[in-house]
């Protein structure tokens, strides 16, 4: 398929002119309403595999123009005193580090409501230099299982994806905390949470992909409030409940599985 790879070239980006769903745009720092969007996370809310079980979420968040305060500096400058010269976010002595670390701090709390984000150092993430990567692994492990059941939900996923952010000109990063820092991460199989940052549109599109085995869920270990809850209810999942859709967009469980190690189904996606 064509479209992942047209979207990777700059000369298809789209135009960012203002769109119905823009105009329901909540305050900077907070979720938007995409009803599309909510539509696809509704679909990844439990995808069961037999002896696992995964889940995805979809958000899509507001840039706010902070910067830290002088407290987080100081307490950065303490921590990880090289983050201000050399991050994977950038130097966090320049104001565009310093203000992409504040999304992602405020972009995590909100989605794991139960776990104090407001920390994080720059360096439990990574900076995505191949996108192709990214989109591989997006499919492989999440849009694609259910594209087998759901035909044609791959290239709609992608359409939508594009429709948020350019994703020819986005930067990606990726939460990558150290082992044992961070239970939603560590109590899972697998996991991915990626960041696709368009600061020309101003959003950030939150992906992320958790999975755990089947056994683990009957013996008490699933969604609950001190293991794997990403229950903090954003705009899109209240808009859901109000309509009397699913309140897919929130939750989600940690962790992410390879369903197949055959990369052909992915490799179409970047033909």
């Amino acid at each position: 398929m064509a479209l992942v790879g047209q979207m990777m070239s700059p000369s298809s980006s789209t135009a960012t002119s203002s769109t119905p769903w823009e105009s329901r745009k909540k305050r900077p720092g907070s979720f938007i309403e995409h009803p599309q969007l909510t539509q696809l996370s509704a679909m990844l809310k439990a995808i069961d595999t037999g002896d696992r079980v995964i889940k995805g979420r979809l958000e899509l968040f507001s840039i706010t123009r902070r910067r830290l305060t002088q407290n987080q500096q100081s307490d950065l400058e303490r921590r990880s005193p090289s983050s201000l010269t050399d991050s994977p976010l950038g130097p966090l002595a320049t104001d565009s580090a310093q203000i992409l670390l504040t999304n992602l701090r405020v972009l995590m709390s909100l989605i794991f409501v139960n776990y104090d984000c407001t920390n994080l150092s720059p360096d439990e993430f990574e900076r995505c230099s191949d996108k192709h990567d990214v989109v591989n692994n997006v499919n492989r492990s999440l849009a694609d299982v259910i594209d087998r059941i759901h035909r044609g939900f791959l290239a709609e996923f992608w359409h939508v994806v594009q429709d948020v952010v350019d994703v020819a000109v986005c930067e990606v990063y990726a939460f990558r905390p150290t082992a044992g820092t961070f239970g939603p991460t560590d109590r899972s199989l697998m996991s991915f949470h990626y960041f696709f940052t368009d600061l020309e549109r101003g959003h950030i599109l939150f992906i992320g992909s958790v999975t755990k085995s089947r056994g683990s869920l009957r013996g008490g270990m699933g969604d609950s409030d001190s293991d794997v809850n990403f229950s903090g209810e954003s705009v899109s999942s209240a808009t859901s409940k109000e309509r009397g859709g699913s309140d897919a967009s929130s939750q989600l469980m940690e962790g992410e599985i390879a369903f197949s190690d055959d990369s052909d189904d992915a490799d179409r996606m970047l033909d």
